[in-house]
């Protein structure tokens, strides 16, 4: 069965599992205190997340490391750890549907770590996370690209896809 998560339109991250406390999502770090956000001023490491959510450029710092900020415009998101992809619109497309894709915007990825968290970029890793804003993942060490698609059949969706071992993946 798969679990879908509710993130109300923010970014979903995969932050490392040992840096999630240092994520403070919509937390102004410099009061302790929930900001609107703010993307022209950022303060928050939602504000952050929001600007880097993007296909192709998602990475940002988290403490002395990185995390990864994935591009969605749906609420509803699930990760399938079978085809490492993840899904942003509250539907699973056929395998065909995946296959005939046009998987575009490479992000070429290096990770040193085997655990992370596909977080809502809003929630506050140091306050404690509630069930619903996060799914544990668990990839590889080493290399790999994220790739993006919009997929469209009966339903609307974007997914991102983990290529691993794939720095030869070139923009299609």
């Amino acid at each position: 069965m798969t679990r879908w998560l509710d993130f109300s339109g923010a970014p979903p991250i995969l932050v490392p599992l040992s840096l999630v406390q240092l994520w403070r999502g919509a937390v102004d770090a410099s009061s302790g205190h929930y900001a609107d956000l703010n993307t022209e001023n950022p303060k928050t490491d939602y504000d952050r997340a929001c600007l880097a959510a993007w296909p192709g450029r998602g990475l940002i710092e988290v403490g002395k490391g990185l995390a990864l900020v994935l591009y969605t415009e749906w609420d509803q998101v699930s990760w399938n750890p079978a085809s490492k992809i993840v899904a942003c619109g509250g539907w699973w497309p056929r395998l065909d549907q995946f296959e005939s894709a046009q998987w575009t915007d490479p992000l070429r990825w290096s990770s040193d770590c085997t655990d992370y968290l596909l977080m809502n970029s809003a929630a506050d890793g140091l306050a404690g996370l509630q069930p619903d804003d996060f799914v544990n993942v668990q990839l590889p060490r080493g290399e790999c690209v994220v790739e993006y698609a919009q997929i469209e059949a009966d339903y609307i969706g974007g997914f991102h896809r983990f290529t691993l071992g794939a720095f030869n993946v070139h923009p299609a």
